[in-house]
């Protein structure tokens, strides 16, 4: 398929992850790949490498999405070279876990403003440009399934998933008529850089096997596929879903992590 044959895609949170996927996914199109990466160029001229060996083009960009100027900054990049986005994939997250007793106002400040807040003025801003000039655009928004079940160490992220997922319907009904559609996808367990800063490969594997029903975690290039699949025409009935990718976790939550 060569849908997004030199579109251009912008991915935050690309230089690891899902994220990653995400970019070699649309790479493989040969479409521009966006690369917004936080802490590390390294991970993004990484990825960048994936995604021009994929068929694709990359523009490593670097952009904090907690911080309105840097986001704003981050827009003007990706729009440089005067090709405009014409799907925004908005993965990038920040969750440091805690408990109830153990979140502070900063600490929630910090959640939202890049879970809510960032991702927001980034979609206004696709949005924006998407009508200004007549652009049929997609926004993929990748949630959790925290956002829906009570996970203990996790208070401040799940009010933010929670949140994102009405974020979701509520974009998608202020656009609809204008061409652009935005669907999410409600995530469950997948073996990312992330989780392994809180888990072993082994852990991980052992805790899918016992609280997942298909037995297993998911594999990034997994949840990419579903994300190409909401930005691309084969999708095009959908906005304002949000598609569960849990592996049957849903069906028997265990929230012991």
């Amino acid at each position: 398929m060569n849908e997004f044959k030199h579109k251009k895609v912008l991915i935050t949170g690309a230089g690891k992850g899902i994220g990653k996927a995400c970019a070699i996914r649309f790479a493989s199109d040969g479409a521009v790949v966006v690369v917004n990466y936080l802490s590390s160029e390294k991970d993004a001229i990484h990825t960048a490498g994936l995604v021009e060996k994929a068929g694709g083009r990359a523009i490593p960009a670097r952009g904090d999405l907690g911080n309105e100027k840097e986001v704003a900054g981050l827009w003007k990049e990706a729009n440089a070279d005067g090709n405009p986005p014409v799907v925004l994939v908005l993965n990038a997250a920040y969750q440091k876990k805690c408990t109830f007793e153990e979140t502070t106002p900063e600490l929630l400040r910090e959640t939202f403003d890049v879970n809510i807040v960032g991702n927001f003025q980034l979609a206004k801003l696709f949005i924006d440009q998407c009508r200004e000039r007549g652009i049929n655009g997609r926004i993929v928004i990748h949630s959790s399934n925290q956002g829906e079940f009570v996970n203990p160490t996790a208070f401040g992220y799940a009010l933010s998933k929670a949140a994102l997922n009405h974020m979701v319907r509520h974009l998608a009904r202020a656009v609809a008529a204008d061409g652009i559609r935005v669907n999410g996808v409600i995530l469950g367990w997948f073996d990312t850089e992330g989780e392994r800063a809180f888990y072993s490969g082994e852990q991980i594997r052992q805790q899918a096997a016992r609280t997942i029903p298909v037995k297993r975690v998911g594999e990034p290039s997994e949840a990419a596929s579903l994300t190409y699949f909401l930005a691309s025409d084969a999708s095009s009935y959908m906005t304002g879903s949000l598609v569960r990718y849990d592996g049957g976790f849903s069906l028997d939550p265990d929230l012991s992590t």
